[in-house]
């Protein structure tokens, strides 16, 4: 009885649109390239007070990123701007984005093709799919807000760091991310440091990154609550919506059908056939309301007859219940038998 009470209860369609967020699933640390410049993540950071966008490419094996300043943003201009990269570094096998219209539309996905890159979209509305480059963006933007707080050229100031950061010794790798990039140091100010690195090898680059991104996983997963995801491919789901006032509920009234889930990234249909691709923190399982005439009828117990003369004692005079005394046996512990009682 006790599990179809529970059962029926989280069944209530109001308190599932209600409910709290679930637990996001553990994180799946991206896997080290094999090289410099082959694995990308590009992003647009703006726009700016002037108006400006910035473009920002962070190649994945040794965290160098290069960045370009531009007030277009169409399909066009970003095609220009990775042509002038890809001439200088060689074209990658793959990029990684979120969803801008110009990241994909058909110009940008059939350049992608015709120089055989692969692209890969993270899931919507969910920008720590994307994390190697929105930190990077994170960075940028605080430069950029002090170049303007002290009254400086922000451009300026932004290649200063841009020079700073190349040269030191990533926390994740160990190495700078130009020297990794390049095969080579890099020439700075600060000569006497230069002269105490020793050359690098890429096992022991790689051994670090992994261990890194281990420890940073125990640390977040354990910090977040992360939870394994339950979800399989049938289920009737719930969807987070955007909330516009107090009153409004965070999921979305109508049930959805999951249709696909890979990794943390699921697809859920709605009940009109749209597709529609969220991450597993979007979304909770549904328990289907049980009407009352699906609830099992627990049977009664048997009536007892009375034997008592009910004629003698009225059916509403208090019943005295019967004292018991105990039968239990008393005895002395058998350090008092010695002793006469």
């Amino acid at each position: 009885m006790d599990k179809e009470v529970e059962k029926y209860v989280k069944s209530c369609h109001g308190c599932q649109i209600n409910s709290a967020f679930p637990n996001p699933e553990p994180i799946s640390p991206t896997p080290f390239p094999t090289g410099p410049w082959q694995e990308l993540a590009i992003d647009i950071l703006g726009p700016l007070t002037s108006g400006q966008y910035v473009l920002v490419v962070v190649d994945y094996y040794s965290r160098y990123y290069e960045i370009e300043i531009t007030k277009d943003i169409t399909s066009e201009k970003i095609i220009d701007i990775l042509e002038g990269m890809f001439c200088q570094h060689g074209l990658p096998l793959q990029i990684t984005s979120d969803n801008g219209p110009q990241f994909i539309s058909k110009l940008f996905k059939d350049y992608l093709t015709d120089n055989c890159i692969k692209h890969r979209a993270v899931t919507p509305l969910h920008p720590s799919a994307n994390g190697e480059v929105e930190r990077q963006n994170r960075s940028l933007m605080k430069r950029i807000r002090i170049a303007q707080a002290e009254s400086k050229n922000w451009k300026t100031e932004v290649r200063k760091y841009l020079f700073a950061y190349r040269t030191t010794p990533h926390n994740t790798t160990g190495v700078p991310p130009a020297e990794l990039m390049f095969r080579r140091k890099l020439r700075t100010k600060l000569l006497q440091v230069e002269n105490l690195q020793e050359n690098v090898y890429d096992e022991g680059v790689r051994d670090k990154d992994v261990y890194s991104k281990y420890k940073n996983k125990l640390y977040i997963d354990k910090k977040r609550g992360a939870v394994d995801c339950d979800l399989e491919p049938g289920d009737s789901v719930l969807m987070k919506k955007a909330v516009k006032d107090k009153m409004d509920t965070p999921y979305h009234a109508e049930p959805y059908k999951l249709v696909q889930k890979t990794g943390n990234s699921c697809v859920v249909k709605s009940s009109e056939g749209v597709l529609v691709k969220r991450n597993s923190e979007f979304v909770r399982k549904y328990q289907e309301p049980e009407s009352a005439s699906d609830i099992p009828e627990t049977p009664s117990e048997p009536s007892v007859e009375s034997t008592d003369n009910s004629d003698d004692v009225p059916s509403s005079a208090p019943v005295t219940p019967k004292l018991r005394r105990s039968t239990r046996i008393r005895k002395l512990p058998q350090r008092l038998e010695d002793f006469e009682m």
